[in-house]
């Protein structure tokens, strides 16, 4: 891999569409790229109609100033600014300069025309959405099926509207809000295993046939299956559609998050993100972690390469074995661990040298299930800690009394950083500097500046940078876009689901640029010979890097 020289810091933003992708595959990726996008679009226009928010900026030609519309409205101001983002991407809004005051595009105008009312209906079917998995394989419920007969039923007529290449996208992400967690549910029930031996018949699925039946003739509008006398197969677009199927899994997992966003622009913004149990309330965590292990196979080959020149050094260059902060559900440990037993030099002896995989995570599902998972892998030893990305300090102690050095390690994570608790930059003083971020990020129904937010990535990587001069950093991380190149690029990204969910979650997302700068500022040095983008063009929304300090 050449080094793609994003250390300068620069944001590409062209004023056109890149060159189209081609192949089935990338129609496949397109429309599930649609999906996603519908299923964070549809809540965020229904809830901001509902509040007359969209009213409001559609009062003068000119638009309106995001003050206005807060006094106006009582919005959250935290929030609502993570909506017009939203929408911003999407080509409604156009944003005045450096300035707050947003006003409709062509695009916007239309939609607010023509297509606002489809995007409520398909909104109102985010709750339903929540329990698909039970729509499908469990109990029937009657008022439930009719509602999804009703919404299938506006698929199958392409909600309404004629034909025709300008309104296929629109369509494509009003389908998101039914397909995207349908495709979630087939994976994680085991349909796809079964379909990818061939056809099957629908009783032999173990669910309710005719909700079954009635969800695969969407699939097959979307020329994924075929439907031949009772059974179903999968064409060759949908083997690939299967495949990727967990690319549904992380955006699915924000539903319950999405389901609020009445309450989350009004006075609901600072409610609890943990209930009495200690879960999370916003996120079906259990399914998070499903989407997130299923997106690290699309980068295992270039980690690979990373791990095989790590354990192919002699033996006393080598760490005694691998932490991984973050660790999810253990599907990246337990694939680093057989990468090292199968591909390098320390693969071979293992006996006399053996490989200490540690798991850590804040969440204690997560931790739950990444012990089993590498129990079930035969790793000999593999202790799970606790872990919170923001005190490494903490996790040099806990492993200390494990009897190991958390310099030893070489250490991993992947999509953590964007999600760490903030913690606002003692002694800062505002804008002492510029920031190039186009994100906008909140906490707990407070906004956070730009400026301050890179502050805080800059301090919270240098806390890291004593414990990575021997074996370094690996880190997969997720990226926004700026809304002008994702507005261009709509079939091309899935850069408007990620920022809504991430943004509406209190996580932060920057520019690819913008992360390695604050990487570098921190004294973190990132290999060009392992530096890696996806897609490797300007729409790149997650990079691989390791950093040594």
């Amino acid at each position: 891999m050449q080094d793609d020289g994003l250390g300068r810091g620069s944001i590409v933003t062209p004023n056109k569409r890149l060159p189209p992708d081609v192949g089935a595959n990338a129609n496949v990726r397109s429309t599930v790229f649609a999906h996603l996008t519908g299923i964070v679009l549809a809540p965020t226009v229904s809830a901001l109609w509902d509040l007359k928010i969209l009213e409001q900026l559609g009062l003068t030609r000119d638009g309106a100033d995001l003050d206005a519309i807060v006094r106006q409205s009582g919005a959250n101001r935290a929030y609502l600014r993570v909506a017009l983002r939203v929408l911003e991407s999407a080509g409604w809004l156009a944003r005045k300069g450096g300035t707050d005051f947003f006003s409709f595009t062509e695009r916007g105008k239309f939609a607010m025309r023509e297509l606002v009312s489809l995007y409520r209906v398909a909104a109102s079917f985010a709750p339903l959405a929540l329990s698909i998995e039970e729509l499908l394989f469990g109990e029937v419920n009657k008022t439930s099926s009719s509602f999804f007969r009703k919404i299938a039923g506006l698929v199958k007529e392409r909600w309404g509207k004629p034909p025709g290449q300008s309104f296929d996208l629109i369509a494509r992400q009003l389908d998101g809000i039914v397909i995207g967690p349908a495709m979630v549910a087939l994976s994680r029930h085991g349909v796809f295993r079964q379909l990818e031996k061939g056809p099957v018949a629908l009783c032999d699925l173990n669910g309710n046939p005719d909700m079954l039946s009635c969800l695969f003739d969407l699939l097959a509008i979307q020329d994924w299956v075929n439907l031949e006398r009772g059974s179903v197969l999968l064409t060759s677009t949908g083997a690939y559609a299967a495949r990727i199927a967990s690319s549904y899994g992380v955006t699915v997992s924000y539903l319950p998050r999405l389901n609020t966003l009445p309450q989350l622009f009004g006075s609901g913004a600072k409610e609890p993100r943990i209930d009495s149990r200690g879960l999370e309330i916003f996120v079906d965590r259990e399914m998070n972690v499903w989407g997130s292990g299923g997106a690290h196979k699309t980068y295992f080959k270039h980690v690979d390469e990373i791990v095989i020149d790590i354990f192919n050094r002699p033996l006393a260059e080598q760490p005694i074995g691998i932490c991984d902060m973050g660790c999810g559900d253990g599907s990246f440990l337990t694939h680093l661990y057989a990468v090292v037993r199968e591909c390098t030099a320390r693969g071979r002896v293992l006996d006399q040298y053996p490989l200490v995989m540690v798991g850590a995570d804040y969440n204690k599902v997560a931790r739950r299930v990444t012990k089993q998972a590498l129990s079930r892998a035969g790793i000999p030893i593999s202790p799970v800690v606790f872990g919170d990305i923001n005190q490494p300090a903490r996790l040099a102690n806990d492993l200390e009394k494990l009897g190991y050095d958390i310099h030893d390690f070489f250490h991993v994570r992947s999509f953590l950083d964007h999600n760490r608790p903030y913690l606002k930059p003692g002694g800062y003083v505002p804008h002492s500097r510029s920031a190039r971020t186009t994100g906008v990020f909140a906490r707990l129904g407070e906004e956070i500046s730009p400026d301050e937010l890179e502050e805080n990535l800059v301090r919270h990587m240098r806390s890291w940078a004593p414990y990575l001069s021997r074996f370094g950093l690996l880190v997969l991380e997720l990226h926004t876009l700026p809304p002008e190149l994702t507005a261009a690029n709509l079939a091309r990204t899935p850069a408007i689901a990620y920022d809504a969910i991430h943004g509406y979650s209190d996580q932060y997302l920057l520019e690819v640029p913008v992360f390695l700068s604050c990487a570098s500022e921190a004294g973190l040095r990132a290999d060009s010979r392992f530096q890696a983008l996806f897609p490797h063009s300007e729409l790149a929304t997650v990079s691989l890097n390791l950093f040594t300090s």
